[in-house]
């Protein structure tokens, strides 16, 4: 059958002159395929890719899409995306993801990748509300911010294990040659497991509005003798809603939090600072010195 995809075409009603490289894209014909739904997408590219400086508004799926690829995706502005506004989308981007603002205007079906993997077996996705979305813990993320509304989450780490893990990371210049060639789940078997901090990082990015979840992270293993675990440093989450949570844990047992602030605005709010959820009798660990969760009902909550 033929797939029905929206398509993308220059504006014809807009001019610029010949020496400004400039075009205006939009829709010319919206179908019926959501996946092929992007307005920036590089897949399985064999070189490096730049998708810098654009706004990108209104999407009716996602904004700025790396699919196995290595894409800097740097000084973007990013408003209204229906799912999501930027998506790491198999796990092996290896591109920075830095100083970007992104504004969700709460689109999004609310519903969460995990809650359809066993019918969609994790192919549709990006669908429910995020500012970035990453499957993976390969790529720099930093210094981003996130305002207004989000279906989900304005920051997100998820993606269920068995869908990626023989995923492998692409032979692109510039990705570490010690990640080349190797699938997710060897990464992940490495000495000391695979960490946010490993490769890449989670740092210096902020969120403020309403949303589900500021920051939510599922499937972050560790080992037992391991005493810091993946680090998100310098992020600052601050909610405007009744209800929800800062940080979110799923299948999750060890964080390092430095430079850490979740903060609630609304007076008398049902807001929880960090949750805890399906870690088969773990208890999760935050090890920090620098944490500060401020006017909250409850600190930590969850089944932990």
């Amino acid at each position: 059958d033929m797939i029905d995809s929206t398509v993308m075409a220059v504006s014809p009603g807009y001019t610029f002159s010949d020496s400004d490289p400039v075009a205006r894209m939009e829709v010319s014909h919206h179908g019926v395929n959501q996946i092929a739904r992007y307005a920036l997408h590089a897949h399985h590219s064999t070189v490096e890719a730049y998708f810098t400086g654009n706004a990108l508004l209104d999407s009716p799926r996602d904004g700025c899409v790396a699919h196995n690829s290595r894409v800097y995706i740097q000084d973007n502005v990013i408003v209204g995306a229906a799912g999501t506004g930027v998506f790491l989308e198999d796990g092996t981007e290896t591109g920075p993801v830095t100083d970007n603002f992104i504004i969700g205007r709460g689109r999004g079906s609310r519903g969460h990748d995990d809650g359809r993997f066993a019918i969609q077996s994790g192919q549709d996705m990006a669908h429910g509300g995020f500012g970035i979305w990453a499957r993976g813990k390969l790529a720099l993320i930093q210094r981003n911010h996130a305002e207004g509304h989000f279906g989900v989450a304005p920051f997100a780490f998820f993606v269920h294990p068995k869908f990626v893990e023989t995923k492998v990371v692409p032979d692109i210049p510039g990705t570490p040659a010690s990640l080349v060639g190797k699938t997710l789940k060897e990464l992940g078997n490495v000495p000391g497991g695979l960490h946010l901090q490993t490769y890449g990082g989670f740092e210096d990015n902020s969120a403020v509005g309403t949303f589900q979840i500021g920051i939510d992270l599922s499937y972050f293993g560790s080992s037992v003798d391991d005493t810091v675990g993946s680090i998100v440093q310098g992020a600052e989450i601050i909610s405007l809603a009744k209800s929800g949570k800062g940080i979110s844990t799923t299948h999750s047992t060890l964080f390092t939090l430095e430079e850490v602030t979740i903060e609630g605005e609304f007076p008398d709010n049902d807001l929880t600072g960090i949750w805890c959820n399906n870690c088969n009798g773990c208890t999760l660990s935050t090890p920090n010195v620098t944490l500060s969760i401020l006017n909250v009902e409850t600190v930590r909550g969850g089944n932990c």
